[in-house]
């Protein structure tokens, strides 16, 4: 299951560069956030969003790091299908979307025990939240993350809550 995770990661990654022929647009940029589903901590990552001339949907990997207690390391991957909802003479464009991503969770074992631990899990997500179109290049944006993750015999929540700003490459 983990290979086939990263094959189709992979694979969706390698496709962008595929069809960069026929973009209207990409947009690059940072972002913050905060977590409050299993993993409540702070991250920071970076959003990338294509689109595609006369193809309705935006691709969008994202990625994210969390600051974690001490000997604690996560990080997340993925990619959205982003849908925008066209607002008449307005700056705010709204959008939902979803996909697949992955976690990453390693642990240093400290004291008697040593060693660390590590695991990635596939998941599925779900995104919604409203881009600020300033007509200079550069996009704010907010946005609600929902992942679920399937690990053997259980699943986990991600939500967070995060803010950022997209660049007009």
């Amino acid at each position: 299951m983990k290979r086939l995770s990263w094959t189709a990661l992979l694979l969706a990654l390698f496709l962008i560069p595929a069809t960069a022929q026929a973009q209207t647009t990409v947009s690059i940029g940072p972002k913050a956030g905060f977590g409050l589903g299993d993993i409540e901590d702070p991250y920071v990552g970076a959003d990338v969003r294509v689109a595609l001339e006369d193809f309705p949907v935006r691709i969008n990997p994202k990625f994210e790091y969390y600051f974690a207690p001490e000997n604690f390391t996560y990080w997340s991957a993925g990619v959205n299908g982003l849908f925008d909802f066209p607002v008449d003479d307005s700056p705010i464009a709204p959008f939902v979307g979803g996909g697949v991503q992955i976690l990453n969770t390693s642990i240093e074992l400290g004291g008697d025990f040593g060693g660390s631990a590590s695991s990635t899990d596939l998941g599925l997500s779900g995104v919604g939240g409203v881009e600020f179109n300033l007509d200079s290049g550069i996009r704010p944006f907010v946005q609600g993350e929902l992942g679920i993750i399937f690990s053997e015999g259980d699943s986990g929540t991600l939500f967070g809550l995060s803010g950022g700003v997209l660049f007009d490459l």
